[in-house]
Formats: C-alpha cells, structure tokens, sequence
C-alpha cells in the first residue's frame, strides 16, 4: 500500500498518462483532462516539475518496499505507441512520474518473464551426459555440444597418457556418454625380462588385453582381475611350457606352468587311477614339447616269463679240414619277463602289452667249421711208398687189434667185415696179424684205383705224409 502524502503530491501527474492508455480499450472520447495533463501524456514537458529529492521515482525505497528505480522496468503501451513509452522513460529521468501500475506487480511479472524466458531457454540447452572416469560415473550438465565442452564443465583435464572416448571434438546429444580412463604405467617382467608400458586398463586382465597378450600361456604374480593403481604396477609372469597329454588315443596340447606331471594332469582335469601307467612318471618335471603317456587299466597287470630261444652261430675254422664241423659251445636259452593288463580298445576289452623286459640273456650255440684245403694227392703212386703207418695211427691209434664196435671196424686201418672180405681177409680183421692187416689195406687201395677217400674219408689224407 501507499501513503497518503504520496497519492497527494503526484495525482496530476498519475492520472494524465493513464487515461490515454485506457481509452483505445474503451473506444471513446479523449479525457477531459487539462492541457498540461495531456501534453505529459503525449511526451510534452508540464508546466513545472516538481523539485529533486527524495521521494519516490528518484531511485529510492518506496513505501511499499520496492525500489522506485523499478517503474523503468517495462510501462504499457498507449496510443503514442513505442514513442510513448520512451517518453514515459524521459519523463522518469527528469523527475515526472509516468503511470505505473503497482510496483511489486512490475517486479513480479518482469521477473516471471525472466523466469519463463530464462527457464525454457536453459531446459532446451541443457546437455545431460553421462561421464565415467576411471570406473567413476555421473552426470554432466552442461550447455555445450562437444566432449570437449563436457569434460570443461566437469572439471576434468586429460593428461599425455590418458584415453577418452568418443574424441573430443565429437558433438553429443542428450543422454549419450564420455568415458575417460586415466594412463597408468604397467611393467611386466616375463622370465626375466621386463618392459614397462602406459595403458588405461583398470585390472591386469584389461592390460593384458591392451598389450595383446591375453591368449599368451603366462603365469601372473597377480591376478588378472586386480586393479591397477593410478601410480602404476609391477607384475612378473613365467612363460608356459607347451606338453601333449595322450590319454587312451585322445591327444589334448596344453600349455602350462606346472612344476610335475602330476600337477599338469590334474590342471586338466586328469586323475590316473590305481592301476593306470603314466609315462613319464608322476613326480617329473615337464619339459617343453614333453609327451605325457596316461593308459588306463581296467585289471590289475600280470607277468609272466617267457623264454628266448638261444640260436646257432656257425664260425669258420682255418685248422679244421674243409667239411668238417666241431660244435664248442652249446646253446642256453634265455628269460623274457612280459607284463600284461586288460585295456579298452575300439570298445572291446583286449590284452594289452605293458611292459617286456630280459631278465636273463640267451647264449648261442657255436659251431665250428672247418675251411683247410687239403693238398691235392697222387693218387696215382704205387700202394707200397704210401705213409700207412700215418693212416694206422689216424684210424686206430695203431692199435691191430682195435675194435669200434658201434661202428663195426677192426685192426690197424679199421676195416668192415666186408671190406676185409673183399681184400681176401677171413676171419676178424683184429685177429690177424700187422703185417697182414697193412697188405689187405694196400690191396684195397688198388682195388680202388688210388681212391682213398672212399674207404678213409677223414684219415686217408695222411697217406701222404
């Protein structure tokens, strides 16, 4: 509300401009009001003008709380259009008053426009992205366009190492996202030798990733799901090593960091069972490129021996005579021992060889044969210039009275009955005498014109001595 001392000291010039701005409402005739009231109205100076000082319209409080200063804020427009209200504004400077409506209702409605204006303008700029930082997210509000303007109203500044996605000078709409990981430094030390890398990984797993060894058969110090700090990690990793497991005709490659054979199957899901035969044995330790051989059993393995027959070597002796043959070593048998088991083969049971081992060695049997030449005889020389002394002592030991009688030979030069018979000998050859034994012996030899072998095959050689 105004004071009364107020309405007093203005109302000519309260009333005068307000009734120009009500008429074209009405559509009637002009006010009545003075010459002076309607020259104000219309922009013209009135005949005196109140004093400076304060009072309200000359930029102070006015009772009703509100700055004078107020009522330049906006003023209605009349029948002298914008001209009008720009006198309106003039006649404020110069300490007229012009017609106002209530200003708390000016300031009101000035500030609801700004508020309407203002409002719709910002709710149509208004950028909400989604920002994520290191695993950190939230939303960005901001009036700019670009991931650039983004990270501005973020406060978030990149450094040399670090990675943002989309770039930065991509234009975003509402509701689409930044992500943005910060550069971290990564030393992986493989079998001793090391390399430091800067990555924007946030596990070691991711890293791995990055680097483009995540296929590679490395055992970590750390998890591949641990974090990486911002000021950095070491990790050291041992390089596997590459074995085939053979497991009943089923070939499986795998790469591995395991210290024994028996680690290395059961990291494949491998249990050998109470009888199974692993090769090489359990406690070895893998070797690259190393073939491990498990056979599963389905009985208990047996052994039993079984022999080796021993052969029959044949040597060549210079000594002995051509054709003659002397056994000097006879043959010994040897002992294999041979384990067995029951496998499954093409899905039937079958007897399946472990193990063959020589538990005794077999010896062979030697024979001797003989290789000499004999010198080519006369046989041509009379029967009485022959060494039958030397052929005595081949056949009988020079024994006349020598009997074999396995062999059915007697005397001096071991004649058969029948032999004997055919020289004209009677009786036994044994119980004759030397003498006559030895010309018997001559007259067979004739008989046989000189062919001695016939009669002494292994001792006639020494005829010819």
């Amino acid at each position: 509300m105004r004071s009364s001392s107020n309405r007093g000291s203005h109302r000519g010039s309260r009333r005068a401009p307000s009734k120009p701005g009500r008429q074209p409402r009405r559509g009637g005739a002009p006010d009545s009001t003075g010459a002076a009231g309607r020259q104000d109205a219309q922009g013209h100076p009135g005949p005196a003008a109140p004093p400076p000082g304060p009072h309200p319209g000359a930029g102070y409080p006015g009772p009703d709380g509100a700055a004078a200063t107020a009522q330049f804020a906006a003023a209605p427009a009349g029948p002298g259009g914008p001209r009008s209200g720009r006198s309106g504004r003039r006649q404020g400077r110069g300490g007229l008053p012009g017609v106002l409506r209530s200003r708390a209702a000016v300031i009101g409605a000035a500030a609801a426009a700004l508020l309407l204006i203002g409002g719709g303008t910002a709710f149509a700029m208004d950028q909400r992205i989604t920002l994520n930082v290191d695993g950190d997210e939230r939303v960005v509000h901001t009036y700019g366009a670009t991931v650039q303007d983004v990270l501005d109203s973020a406060g978030v500044t990149l450094g040399e190492h670090d990675a943002v996605a989309p770039d930065l000078g991509t234009e975003l709409g509402r509701g689409d996202s930044v992500l943005v990981r910060s550069g971290r430094e990564f030393t992986l030390t493989v079998d001793g030798k090391s390399e430091t890398h800067w990555v924007t990984a946030l596990t070691v797993g991711e890293a791995m990733d990055q680097l483009g060894m995540s296929g590679e058969p490395l055992e970590l110090s750390v998890d591949r799901g641990a974090e990486i700090p911002e000021d950095g990690l070491e990790v050291e990793a041992k390089e596997a090593l590459q074995v085939v497991i053979l497991r009943d005709r089923v070939r499986v490659e795998t790469a591995t960091t395991a210290g024994t054979v028996e680690q290395v199957l059961k990291d494949n899901g491998i249990t050998p069972g109470e009888h199974d035969i692993v090769k090489p044995k359990l406690d070895t330790k893998p070797k690259d490129g190393m073939v491990i051989d498990v056979m599963e059993l389905l009985t208990e393995p047996k052994t039993e021996e079984v022999p080796i027959e021993a052969k029959m070597e044949e040597r060549e002796n210079p000594d002995l005579p051509a054709g003659e043959e002397n056994v000097v070593q006879e043959p010994k048998d040897g002992v294999r021992e041979i384990t067995t088991a029951m496998v499954m083969q093409e899905g039937e049971e079958t007897e399946y060889v472990i193990k063959e081992e020589v538990v005794e060695e077999p010896v062979n049997g030697i024979t001797e044969i003989g290789t000499k030449e004999e010198p080519e005889i006369d046989s041509s020389a009379e029967a009485a210039s022959l060494n039958w002394s030397a052929l005595a002592e081949c056949e009988s030991g020079g024994d006349p009275t020598a009997v074999n009688s396995a062999g059915g030979y007697y005397g001096l030069y071991q004649f058969s009955m029948a032999t004997w018979q055919s020289a004209g000998g009677s009786g036994s050859p044994a119980d004759a005498s030397p003498e006559e034994q030895t010309m018997r012996a001559q007259k067979l030899y004739d008989m046989v014109g000189g062919n001695w072998q016939s009669q002494w095959p292994e001792c006639g050689v020494h005829l010819f001595d």
